[in-house]
């Protein structure tokens, strides 16, 4: 890719996801189109946290990409090699920085995610830390199918983990995570 033209990286970059998410959706009662995610974390950036750095806005949009749209490791393999031919090895690279290794059960993804939060580069941190705050927007706006409350509750407590080690890289988005967990333990009712 030619050297970085924002709004021509922020738009190819929505381009991809959108064709690789294209039969994908929330798990919500709703529905959502998949795509709507990382555009809602790109969004959420820019216009909550005040971030406009186009290689964090564009691995926010690909930031399910790598983990959710591939079957096999072969396809992983050629999805990552796409994702460098068009978008360089910094983009790449922190699209990978916050990639689960989806070859792990999903226990050991999540105990990992909570180990190694601390040690992510200061983009990494700030799109994990996005990421979290509307996946706890969705448990508040539109709930996932099947889950309990014990199950959400669960899940609020191992994100505030995660946050604890992304903590500290911008001011907005502790405030916005807080905000944000203190409102769905009320709707929950997680007497904390």
């Amino acid at each position: 890719m030619n050297p970085l033209n924002p709004i021509s990286v922020i738009l190819r970059s929505l381009d991809f996801a959108a064709t690789r998410h294209r039969s994908q959706f929330r798990k919500g009662e709703e529905k959502t189109p998949y795509i709507n995610h990382p555009i809602q974390v790109a969004n959420l950036l820019i216009n909550e946290a005040g971030e406009t750095d186009p290689v964090l806005l564009a691995a926010a949009i690909l930031h399910d990409v790598v983990e959710d749209t591939v079957d096999s490791v072969e396809e992983r393999d050629l999805l990552i090699g796409e994702i460098r031919s068009i978008f360089g090895d910094e983009i790449l690279s922190l699209t990978m920085e916050v990639t689960d290794d989806k070859t792990l059960v999903k226990e050991e993804r999540k105990r990992l995610q909570v180990e190694h939060a601390a040690d992510k580069s200061v983009r990494a941190k700030k799109l994990k830390s996005a990421d979290k705050i509307m996946n706890i927007r969705d448990l508040i706006n539109c709930p996932p199918l099947g889950w309990t409350r014990n199950r959400v509750l669960d899940y609020l407590n191992w994100c505030e983990k995660v946050n604890e080690g992304v903590r500290g890289v911008n001011g907005k988005l502790d405030s916005l995570f807080e905000e944000v967990l203190k409102q769905a333990r009320v709707m929950y009712r997680d007497e904390r």
